[in-house]
């Protein structure tokens, strides 16, 4: 591997967070075979360090913790955190000459994950969102919202190329999941995202939605990735990735049979939204005994959601 494909696993965490970053670290440590020793670089806000014996695993395992300065008033919005986090770990990415892959911190991988190696004529490599929510359906007029978000940065709708969701398998015009980003670090696409969300999220014509809709204010930073994807790269530029990519494991059987895996055993990277604040998860997760015990030893730390 030249310079050029060394690849990066980045991810935003913050306080009482500590076991979500110490699975994701330690599944790659663990399960990530010939890729298993990339560099890890987990971004915390500034003066918000994490702490606690899940800390403590968590640097046994050769990670960079690198804290931010982050501004109060965006990081109440949803999910700015992980934007403003990536817009920054790209800057760094793109100093060290590495493709970054920047997933979601309630992730873990349970195989070597050789996608995010990017071939030479790739930017980025993403997965469709799980479900259409707030996305633009391919067969019908443009929905007044994503008129407007566009608008706002003069682009046309035509540049939204057309996916289909992972799970209910709905024919949308471009809309990427922010769970998984894989970039060339060069085209800036990270920090354009920032920027879009910067510009966007507080104005009264974008407000307006969010009081109809709480979910326009919590997939508001999809649309602004939405609009940094095109802003940034070309249709060709694009790969989207397998769908043993960010398999999400609470809805496990909600995917069409044909899309899911027989096990947890078989997925690449996978996230988990609630799956472990149930009090039978061992019951209910598909996994091997050996995985099962796995993700046990890393709960054993704590929580994995911080308790209310």
């Amino acid at each position: 591997m030249g310079n050029q494909e060394k690849v990066v696993l980045g991810f935003f965490a913050a306080q009482n967070y500590e076991v979500q970053s110490l699975m994701l670290g330690k599944s790659l440590r663990d399960f990530g075979g010939v890729l298993a020793d990339l560099p890890v670089w987990i971004f915390t806000p500034e003066g918000q360090p994490l702490q606690g014996q899940a800390l403590e695993a968590l640097q046994d395992l050769d990670v960079d913790i690198i804290p931010f300065p982050i501004d109060y008033a965006i990081k109440q919005f949803p999910f700015a955190g992980k934007v403003l986090a990536a817009a920054i770990a790209e800057e760094r990415a793109e100093m060290e000459d590495v493709i970054l892959a920047w997933h979601d911190r309630t992730g873990f991988i349970h195989q070597a994950p050789f996608d995010f190696i990017l071939p030479k004529n790739i930017a980025l490599a993403f997965r469709p969102t799980d479900i259409a929510n707030i996305g633009a359906p391919l067969d019908a007029p443009l929905p007044e919202f994503w008129h407007k978000y566009l608008a706002h940065f003069s682009l046309d709708a035509e540049t939204l190329t057309p996916i289909t969701t992972a799970i209910d398998q709905v024919d949308l015009r471009l809309y990427v999941n922010a769970g998984l980003l894989v970039v060339r670090p060069e085209k800036r696409l990270l920090r354009t995202w920032a920027d879009c969300l910067e510009q966007t999220f507080a104005l009264p014509e974008f407000k307006a939605f969010y009081q109809q809709n709480q979910a326009y204010a919590i997939f508001m930073h999809q649309a602004a990735l939405t609009a940094a994807t095109v802003m940034t790269t070309t249709a060709e530029e694009r790969e989207v990735l397998p769908n043993t990519y960010l398999f999400s494991v609470d809805n496990f059987f909600d995917y069409p049979p044909k899309e899911r895996p027989l096990t947890l055993d078989q997925i690449t990277t996978g996230r988990f939204h609630d799956f472990f604040a149930l009090p039978n998860w061992q019951e209910k997760v598909i996994a091997s005994l050996g995985l099962v015990d796995w993700f046990q030893s890393v709960l054993n730390y704590g929580p994995y959601w911080p308790e209310a």
